[in-house]
């Protein structure tokens, strides 16, 4: 994925991302409440019983004499402050603030009201504890203080009790949001998948049938893109079928003119300017013909590919090249074996046409060009070898460019041959490969296609 594409963002992570922020804040708000509710009933329900020893203290303290003293046997103290959970100690001071029995390091309460329990929370011997203080009519006050263990515990039961089904649904919740969301953005994948499938040839309309209301819109407007280049696109092919027409027969007749022309009887002055226009209209001819079958590659419409056999169409080449190699005192060769491939018909003789023509364009009288095609290791090829001066290894990714050519290189080409193969080459997702030739000069360059099962099917 590109830095662009992951700094746009996915709607399914900010969708899920906005629906767990929103959760976790939800689950954090109940929390608190049900913490604060929690430890408010836990107060509520032990407070009570914390208030009766407090209250039975208070009953036992008796003061004579100026003297205050608690009235209630060690064992029955013991009884009375029997906890099972937690520890529970008590303070009992006179109105002068002696200490009448317990400890005498409790934490001391705010001004009291007589008769009037009050409850507090303290730090006792380093632990925290739950405090209940009562001051009866005679000064004398009573502390009772226990730690917070069943209190602790009453609250995470409450807690538990009451957050983990609300975790268990916003779990849930997120679940069923993210399978909705990815269902709900389906029809969107299915069109990203569509178009990724598509050629750059293919304006067929998407089909919108299936388009959630958000999307189709986009779908639409992106069908009347495509309506909007068809038909530019059909307005070039009508262009380039009026222009083949007016540019070839011009051509075609000039060159017949010079030929006929040449034939007569000329000075030596006259005669080397008619062949250098002779020369010169069969490259224009030549360069026409390679613009609009660059033209034609580029802007067709796509086809449905057909098996084609590598064989039949090297074959058919030979009968078209045979001619020309000869005129050139060149040694033509062909070692083919069957191989089929899923191709366009019309374009793979177009590539085929400009490997030979380039080929026989840069190999010297007397050398040899060699053209094959047959399967190595289950996928088809082609291939054509010359002995021509060779493509230098830092400019074989340059030669498939428009007009690019090597520079020093001999012969009359135009560049656009090999550029021509690497669009049919990309049509049909295959790939070239540039290599020295076998004899250590020339060039070897070999068109490799896709293994099809159909195709290598269609012999048997």
């Amino acid at each position: 994925m590109s830095e662009t594409a992951a700094n746009r963002g996915s709607i399914t992570r900010r969708l899920l991302v906005f629906l767990v922020s929103t959760l976790l804040v939800v689950l954090t708000v109940a929390a608190t409440v049900t913490y604060w509710v929690a430890l408010r009933a836990a107060n509520n329900a032990y407070d009570r019983s914390l208030l009766d020893p407090a209250i039975n203290l208070a009953q036992h303290t008796r003061v004579d004499s100026g003297r205050a003293f608690l009235e209630l046997p060690l064992q029955a103290q013991e009884a009375l402050l029997y906890d099972q959970n937690d520890q529970v100690i008590f303070q009992i001071r006179s109105g002068d603030g002696a200490l009448v029995a317990g400890v005498d390091n409790l934490p001391a309460p705010r001004a009291m009201i007589s008769g009037v329990p009050y409850f507090y929370d303290a730090i006792y011997d380093g632990a925290p504890v739950r405090v209940v203080a009562v001051r009866g009519a005679n000064g004398i006050s009573v502390q009772v203080a226990e730690t917070l263990r069943k209190r602790n515990r009453l609250v995470w039961e409450i807690l538990v009790a009451e957050l983990v089904p609300t975790l268990l649904i916003a779990i849930v919740a997120i679940v069923a949001a993210w399978a909705g969301v990815v269902r709900a953005l389906r029809p969107l994948a299915r069109t990203r998948a569509e178009l990724l499938r598509r050629s750059p040839h293919d304006l067929h309309p998407i089909v919108d049938a299936g388009a959630p209301v958000e999307i189709a819109p986009v779908v639409e407007a992106f069908n009347r893109l495509l309506a909007h280049v068809r038909e530019a696109n059909a307005m070039q092919q009508r262009f380039l079928a009026n222009a083949a027409h007016q540019l070839r027969t011009p051509l075609a007749g000039l060159q017949m003119h010079l030929e006929l022309v040449l034939r007569r009887h000329h000075v030596p002055e006259v005669r080397s300017e008619l062949e250098r226009m002779q020369g010169a209209t069969a490259r224009a001819g030549h360069l026409t013909n390679q613009l609009l079958a660059l033209a034609k590659v580029e802007g067709g419409q796509e086809r449905t590919l057909q098996v084609v056999d590598l064989y039949a169409l090297t074959e058919a080449a030979a009968q078209r090249w045979v001619p020309r190699a000869i005129a050139q005192n060149i040694d033509l060769g062909f070692s083919l074996e069957h191989a089929t491939v899923s191709g366009d018909p019309l374009l793979l003789p177009e590539m085929l046409d400009n490997l030979v023509d380039n080929a026989l364009r840069y190999t010297p009288e007397s050398g040899t060009v060699n053209v094959a095609c047959g399967a190595q290791d289950g996928a088809p090829f082609l291939s054509v070898e010359d002995t021509g001066p060779g493509i230098p290894e830092a400019d074989r990714g340059n030669v498939l460019e428009r007009f690019f050519r090597v520079p020093g290189t001999p012969g009359d080409g135009s560049g656009l041959g090999l550029s021509i193969v690497k669009e049919v080459a990309d049509r049909h997702r295959a790939q070239i490969d540039i290599v020295t030739a076998g004899g250590g000069a020339g060039t070897r360059i070999t068109v490799r296609f896709p293994a099809s099962a159909q195709a290598a099917a269609a012999l048997h």
